[in-house]
């Protein structure tokens, strides 16, 4: 079985799983939710567990781990440090494979509770958490992933304005990727009403990214002098117009699709703020070295905000059509999905080809292999 038919079998069954759950609109149902979100998870979880080698910088982790357990300097967060001394203390081993799938229960859980507990419609948020790639692009970067997750479930926080909640869910967080800390900036920011005066000074900010792409360079190495040293890091990822495109798109649903486009409601509001917000990122500031570690803490907004469109209120044209639009943007999904796979064995990438570690000695899985 190759990678990228397992990977379809993955999301297959773990949508099919989430279509059936009925979420918090039938309290009543919540046994059966349950039963099928755990159902969900081993499928997830499992697949994550098991892989070997499967990710861009697996082989970059395993020697983070061990530069960790040993004390020699490394530039991952202290709670990352801590968990991987713990864990190759308890099992008297450099059991790397245990730490992947720890990192991804964690991960996994978290975005499970976000979805459940903060859409509207957790089939469809769950079927564009997976045709989106956002479940396997954990295969890389789990540091960031995790606090990714973690803040996505925070952000039901800011809508309710429990800031004090948010703000330990974030330093908690920043304890294995520090780029968290910067939602506490961003999302209290998007959590507030915008006028058209807001709009307009986001877009000057937008294009002030375009005219002095050098100076905001200048600022940022002053804040992160510790780039200097790799150069590499140094080269942005360039424009990307697959973000741009979804940001652009699902802005464009809510205009067209819907009587008001405002932000009556807190919630709605608040994801389509981010959604702005990712567009100018993504459009205006390409210069910024791994800009999508900014702008995903915003697109991730995505999964809710589409389904929230859906089941808003729309112009007279498209009353009584939710099964045709539903069809379209599950279509637009998997078609986006099929893009993805195509680019999986890309180095940005590199999840394919998928391997496992059942068929490696176990001597080698707990052998230091950096």
């Amino acid at each position: 079985m190759t990678g990228a038919v397992l990977y379809c079998i993955i999301a297959a069954v773990s949508s099919v799983l989430a279509i059936k759950i009925c979420g918090r609109k039938d309290p009543a149902a919540s046994f059966k939710d349950k039963i099928l979100m755990a159902g969900i998870f081993f499928t997830l979880w499992i697949p994550a567990s098991l892989r070997i080698y499967t990710g861009n910088d697996y082989r970059t982790y395993i020697s983070h781990f061990h530069d960790a357990y040993c004390g020699n300097f490394v530039v991952t967060e202290p709670g990352f440090n801590q968990i991987v001394k713990a864990i190759y203390t308890l099992f008297d081993g450099e059991y790397f494979m245990i730490l992947f799938s720890l990192f991804s229960a964690v991960t996994v859980i978290f975005f499970l509770k976000g979805l459940y507990e903060q859409s509207e419609d957790f089939g469809m948020s769950f079927m564009l958490f997976m045709m989106f790639g956002l479940y396997f692009q954990t295969y890389n970067t789990v540091r960031y992933y995790m606090a990714l997750s973690v803040v996505f479930f925070a952000m039901r926080y800011v809508i309710k304005k429990q800031f004090g909640k948010f703000l330990i869910a974030v330093l908690f967080a920043a304890l294995f990727h520090k780029t968290a800390l910067i939602t506490l900036v961003l999302y209290p920011a998007c959590r507030l009403k915008w006028g058209k005066v807001h709009y307009i000074l986001l877009g000057i900010l937008g294009i002030s990214g375009l005219i002095f792409g050098n100076h905001y360079m200048e600022l940022f190495i002053r804040l992160y002098p510790s780039y200097l040293n790799d150069p590499e890091h140094l080269v942005s990822d360039g424009i990307s117009l697959v973000n741009i495109a979804r940001s652009a798109a699902t802005l464009a649903a809510a205009f067209i699709l819907l009587k008001k486009s405002d932000e009556e409601d807190d919630a709605y509001g608040f994801y389509f703020r981010m959604n702005a917000a990712s567009l100018v990122l993504y459009a205006c500031f390409s210069f910024v070295p791994s800009l999508s570690r900014i702008g995903y803490y915003l697109n991730i907004s995505q999964v809710l905000l589409i389904p929230a469109i859906l089941h808003r209120p729309r112009r007279k044209f498209f009353e009584g059509k939710e099964r045709t639009l539903r069809m379209a943007v599950t279509a637009c999904a998997i078609l986006y999905f099929m893009f993805f796979l195509y680019k999986a064995q890309g180095n940005t990438v590199k999840i394919l080809p998928y391997s496992t570690w059942l068929s490696y000695p176990l001597t080698e899985l707990r052998a230091f292999k950096g």
